[in-house]
């Protein structure tokens, strides 16, 4: 098996963030007790249903049950700190959650009082993410907490207390309030995708080791709604809703009812809980949506979706709450944590009992023929992405795929497959359900586990034998110096008796034609993340090793091409990350294609577009079409199915000039 060079970190030239332009300020942070809230349209259901929510936090606090607050970086960056301090103080919220970026804006705040950079035009000149108070502060912090086995969020709470005099605003800052009032601040975060993982110091198994314990106290808090309580997630599209669904799954798992919770989504995206939408729609993959409305309906849950902008909701929130509370002359208990779940009491069951969506018998049927239907490929623009690719591969240069999770379950292994032979791919790059649904279609014929039931039977995600054999094959990769995809690799080519269906795997594929295949995961968000046997340093550690791979292919794109398929955070904020180092450690990295393919519809993705619209928010619109090319490349997205989609570009790349205009091609 190939191995792949790590990019070393130790060159890169960081700033002082003292010295840095800022877009958000402590000065301009929303004031709870003396701001007028701004008025909130909305439709009488709406009205109804927000009332009904409010009437489910006092009564889940009165019984002493908790109110989980789940938030990305966008309500710290839009100065609603304050009105999650206030909540706390008030004894409404008992958990607080985010992601990587939600606590590097509230630590920069701390002792900066100021945050986000102005990525536009430091993404060009390599100096985007690239401070060292922040990156030196964090990293230490997290690598001093493995030592005293904190997690994250605890970490960065007592790197605070031993050094007050660097954070003058920790008075606003809501981690270390949320641990000095006893509430719970975890931190899940994403491997490669904030700017402290492009510090020269990164030590990414310790990032693993504490956000996995993390993970492990949100399922602890999680394991309090056994018969009720309230989850409250504001803008975080993703990770949120599935940390939710993995300890939700747990807790089930282990035997506790968790029944009548009430989940409600705080968000722009406009997206609605009335109806099921098509599964080609966008809508129908909305995170919320599917794990609040349609997992939680399961089990008896009640969901809600919620519109509007942070600064509006959150301020309307809290003043509800506070008048009801008042209207009721109500008192909270404080609220008592326990300790409900363990490791040893989950029960695994055997792969064989699981039906998946897809397996090999499915696509042995599509060979040797495919079929595609997308109008997509009679665009000018998509012959312009195909003849970059095809100039790409007659030149020696790198063409980077990534794949989000619905990618392998759409049944496209064997075109990816074919291009990777061919050599129209030459860096496949997964996030964490991808290479555990490659390697399940692999070793066991099938994946996509079909979860109708799952949740509320204790079996979603519970599988004994997948999990065995990637924890198994990451561990000896691990300690063999190998990355996360190189493991899994490695592991297949010893013992190939363990995955008799390997030659419909994009890894095995990768590791024959000896090309990166990198996994870059999210802690909590995976099923193998149930599994008892999980290790989250080492998960951590090897998915931070195939970043120092990606990057180093990035610092060689030049002239090539960079497309992603259906991942909508974790590929396009790697992509950023990855380029910020490259350019930053003087490799010219200028004129590269980018593509995005999704089933969201962004019309003309060129115009300008303000905080107040939902696609601001749609990574890939900034940080794959626009940004990475700003110095002279070409962005695009095309929408459609991946089914689709997938195959008009093998269509494409094999018939060359030949391929006509047809809207519909079958080919051999």
């Amino acid at each position: 098996m190939k191995r792949h060079g790590q990019l070393s970190f130790d060159g890169i030239k960081t700033s002082s963030v003292f010295g840095r332009r800022n877009l958000v300020t402590i000065r301009n942070m929303a004031q709870p007790h003396a701001d007028t809230p701004e008025a909130w349209p909305q439709m009488p259901t709406e009205q109804e249903a927000f009332g009904q929510l409010i009437d489910n936090i006092i009564e889940a606090r009165l019984a002493g049950k908790p109110v989980i607050w789940s938030m990305g970086a966008h309500v710290i960056k839009n100065g609603m700190s304050r009105y999650v301090i206030e909540m706390v103080r008030h004894g409404i919220i008992t958990h607080v959650s985010g992601n990587g970026a939600t606590s590097i804006h509230d630590f920069e705040l701390a002792f900066l009082g100021e945050t986000s950079e102005d990525v536009a035009t430091a993404i060009e000149d390599g100096s985007f993410g690239m401070w060292e108070e922040t990156g030196r502060y964090m990293n230490e912090a997290i690598q001093q907490g493995v030592i005293e086995n904190l997690g994250y969020g605890e970490s960065l709470y007592h790197y605070l207390n031993r050094n007050p005099e660097r954070f003058p605003h920790y008075e606003d800052c809501v981690f270390a309030q949320c641990q000095r009032f006893g509430v719970p601040y975890t931190c899940h975060i994403s491997i490669g995708t904030d700017i402290i993982h492009q510090h020269p110091i990164v030590d990414f198994k310790a990032l693993g080791q504490t956000s996995g314990k993390d993970f492990d106290t949100m399922c602890q808090s999680v394991a309090e709604m056994a018969n009720g309580g309230v989850f409250l997630n504001f803008g975080s599209a993703i990770s949120g809703p599935e940390i939710f669904l993995k300890a939700a799954s747990i807790c089930r798992n282990e035997g506790l009812p968790m029944s009548s919770i009430v989940a409600a989504n705080f968000d722009i995206v406009p997206v609605y809980a009335d109806h099921v939408p098509e599964t080609t729609v966008s809508e129908y993959y909305y995170r919320p949506r599917r794990n609040f409305i349609d997992r939680l309906g399961q089990i008896g849950g009640k969901g809600y979706l919620f519109h509007g902008l942070h600064q509006v909701t959150i301020p309307q929130l809290f003043h509800r709450i506070l008048e009801r509370k008042r209207e009721l002359g109500a008192v909270f208990p404080p609220y008592k944590r326990m300790e409900r779940l363990s490791h040893g009491n989950r029960t695994l069951y055997p792969i064989a009992e699981r039906l998946g969506a897809l397996t090999v018998e499915m696509l042995k049927k599509q060979l040797p023929y495919r079929e595609f239907n997308w109008l997509g490929s009679r665009e000018g623009e998509f012959d312009r992405l195909i003849s970059r690719i095809q100039a790409a591969r007659n030149s020696g240069g790198h063409v980077i795929l990534s794949l989000g999770g619905n990618v392998i379950g759409s049944g496209v292994s064997p075109d990816l497959i074919a291009l990777i032979e061919q050599g129209f791919i030459t860096h496949l790059a997964l996030n964490g359900a991808g290479a555990f649904q490659d390697l399940e279609l692999a070793a066991f014929g099938q994946t996509e586990e079909l979860d109708s039931g799952a949740l509320a039977n204790g079996r979603l995600g519970m599988w004994k034998e997948p999990g065995e054999l990637l924890h198994l094959a990451l561990e000896e990769g691990y300690h063999k110096g190998l990355g996360y995809g190189e493991s899994l690799i490695d592991h297949m080519n010893r013992h190939p008796e363990l995955y008799p269906f390997s030659t419909f795997s994009l890894l095995n594929a990768c590791g024959r034609k000896g090309i990166p295949c990198t996994v870059h995961i999210t802690l909590g968000t995976d099923n193998i993340h149930q599994h008892p046997d999980v290790n989250f340093s080492i998960q951590g550690g090897a998915s931070g090793r195939d970043f120092q791979i990606y990057a180093s292919t990035v610092t060689q794109l030049e002239g090539g091409v960079y497309a992603n398929f259906g991942s909508t955070v974790t590929g396009p904020e790697v992509l950023l990350k990855a380029l910020s180092i490259a350019r930053n450690l003087g490799h010219t990295v200028s004129r590269i294609t980018t593509a995005n393919f999704d089933i969201v519809k962004l019309g003309d993705y060129h115009r300008k577009v303000g905080y107040e619209d939902w696609d601001y928010y749609y990574r890939p619109r900034k940080n794959i079409i626009h940004r990475p090319t700003s110095l002279g490349g070409e962005g695009f997205h095309f929408e459609g199915l991946h089914e689709q989609t997938i195959p008009a570009i093998r269509y494409a790349l094999e018939n060359g000039e030949d391929r006509g205009r047809s809207e519909h091609g079958i080919r051999e």
